[in-house]
C-alpha cells in the first residue's frame, strides 16, 4: 500500500513538473485591446493592451501602421514594457497613447508583445478614430 501511494505521488509530481515546463514554453498572449479617450486641447486615445505571459518576462511591444486616411504622414513606435513578472503572470495592462492633434482621421495598427525569450504574442489589430475620423 505504501508503495502505491509513493508511486502515485511520484506520477502526480512528474505530471505537475511537465505541466509547469509546458506552461513556461507558452508565449505571451494579448487578450484584448480597449480604448480610453481623454480630451485636453486635442483628443488623446489610449489603447490599453490586456495581456498575460506565463514566464512574466514581456519587455517589448511592436507596432506597425496598417492603414490611415491621415492628411499628414504618421509614424508608430515600438515600446518598452516595465511591468512586474507577478503582474504579467496574473494579467497586466500596458497603456499606449496616441495624441490626435486637430485633424479628423483614423489609423489602424497591428501590434504584438515579445518576452525576453524572444517569444511573440498573437498579433492584434485595432483602429483609433481621431476627432470623428
Amino acid at each position: 500500500m505504501l508503495r502505491r501511494t509513493t508511486f502515485a505521488v511520484t506520477i502526480i509530481g512528474a505530471f505537475a513538473a511537465s505541466a509547469l515546463a509546458l506552461a513556461q514554453n507558452t508565449g505571451p498572449v494579448i487578450d484584448s485591446v480597449t480604448m480610453r479617450t481623454e480630451m485636453q486641447r486635442y483628443q488623446t486615445v489610449y489603447p490599453e493592451f490586456h495581456f498575460h505571459d506565463p514566464s512574466g518576462t514581456v519587455h517589448f511591444i511592436h507596432r506597425e501602421l496598417v492603414a490611415t486616411n491621415s492628411p499628414k504622414p504618421l509614424t508608430v513606435h515600438d515600446g518598452v514594457i516595465e511591468i512586474s513578472p507577478e503582474q504579467q503572470i496574473k494579467g497586466a495592462i500596458y497603456p499606449g497613447g496616441w495624441p490626435c492633434g486637430p485633424e479628423s482621421y483614423y489609423v489602424t495598427i497591428q501590434a504584438f508583445v515579445m518576452n525576453l525569450d524572444g517569444q511573440k504574442s498573437n498579433v492584434v489589430e485595432y483602429t483609433i478614430h481621431c476627432n470623428g475620423g
